[in-house]
């Protein structure tokens, strides 16, 4: 399965490939359907893995580095962190209770955010709103409000987002944030109006869920 196409990330030479591009695309497919096995083997190994490391309720790393390599049986390379945005988006239904709870605790609370996605500590949301970094950062939080069972840990970024919202009701979080992978939702922003429409339907659908 894995060998059918070319994928487009750049082969990073650190991690061994073939894990990496199995996590890779099994998070990719997970986004779109549950009903692929090659897929879901591949979140049960990495839930296993994340069970370990969590099973005195912070995380161990030790642990994690051998359940990473008992399971996955990688060939040399770096170990790929648990903060990576692979294993915090195929993960989201995938934990127990508990495990979950730790899981998310410390995502929330790692110096450098998730890897990939936003580079600092998602406890403290950005000052500035209307910015790119505000919106890398709400790409985040869209990550680990899929964890249903640790959105009560999110008050903080409601706060956020209410203290953010303009006299109408809405939200407009400015031209900058118009990177062609958040924004835009709509065809063009031409019209400051589409923009706000566009930033209220994504703080929306988070709000919705916490």
């Amino acid at each position: 399965m894995w060998e059918k196409k070319t994928i487009p990330d750049r082969v990073e030479k650190v991690h061994d490939w073939n894990v990496f591009l199995s996590l890779i695309l099994s998070t990719g497919i997970g986004r779109f359907t549950k009903d692929n096995t090659v897929a879901n083997k591949v979140a049960e190994q990495w839930a296993e893995i994340v069970t370990t490391a969590f099973a005195d309720g912070s995380y161990n790393y030790d642990k994690y580095v051998e359940a990473y390599k008992n399971i996955l049986k990688p060939n040399g390379g770096r170990i790929i962190g648990i903060e990576n945005y692979y294993p915090v988006s195929l993960l989201c239904d995938c934990l127990d209770e508990k495990t979950e709870n730790a899981f998310v605790e410390h995502i929330l609370n790692f110096d450098k955010g998730i890897y990939y996605i936003y580079d600092s500590k998602l406890t403290a949301p950005p000052q500035e709103f209307q910015s790119k970094n505000a919106s890398r950062y709400l790409g985040a939080i869209e990550l680990i409000v899929g964890y249903k069972h640790t959105r009560h840990k999110l008050s903080f970024v409601a706060d956020w987002l209410n203290d953010n919202r303009s006299e109408n009701g809405k939200w407009d979080m400015g031209k900058s944030v118009n990177d062609k992978l958040y924004f835009p939702l709509s065809d063009d922003w031409r019209k400051s109006e589409t923009r706000e429409a566009d930033c209220t339907e994504r703080i929306e659908k988070i709000l919705a869920l916490l």
